[in-house]
């Protein structure tokens, strides 16, 4: 019923929620420096992924849809859009509830913020990277074709 990649997509959320959920409710300790390191890696790999998904296994897409380049490019860019917005929701959370009512702060200063994007962005190229190597040779079980080619 469900393909490969989006039960991929189901369990990378669901790991990604439980280890934040742990790390704010206190079982991780939210001080662990490289907590939000590996979110936001994981976090751009998942947007990756579903971008890749919608387009060739959710719409259906023909595996020539796009040059390889621009496929690359395009997820990259939306990983990093989902990046940008989630650094306003931080900065909104900052701005709104933290400050006022003295709860933890998502982005302490802008090294926090530069850090976050920058690991998103390397989340992006790792899965963009994986994704084009069977964009580019055509087969897989990303909707571009059915079998390997001999």
């Amino acid at each position: 019923m469900f393909g490969k990649t989006y039960l991929f997509l189901i369990a990378l959320l669901v790991l990604m929620l439980a280890i934040h959920a742990a790390a704010v409710g206190g079982l991780l300790g939210y001080g662990l420096w490289w907590l939000d390191i590996v979110l936001h890696f994981l976090g751009g790999i998942w947007l990756a992924v579903l971008a890749f998904w919608f387009l060739f296994e959710y719409k259906e897409f023909p595996s020539d849809f796009l040059p390889k380049w621009l496929l690359g490019l395009g997820l990259i860019s939306f990983v990093m859009l989902g990046g940008v917005f989630w650094e306003f929701f931080e900065f909104s959370w900052d701005y709104f509830i933290a400050r006022p009512y003295g709860a933890i702060l998502a982005q302490p200063d802008l090294a926090d913020t530069m850090s976050d994007l920058f690991f998103d962005f390397a989340g992006a190229v790792v899965a963009a990277a994986y994704f084009l190597r069977y964009y580019r040779f055509g087969y897989g079980e990303y909707g571009l074709n059915s079998e390997k080619p001999n």
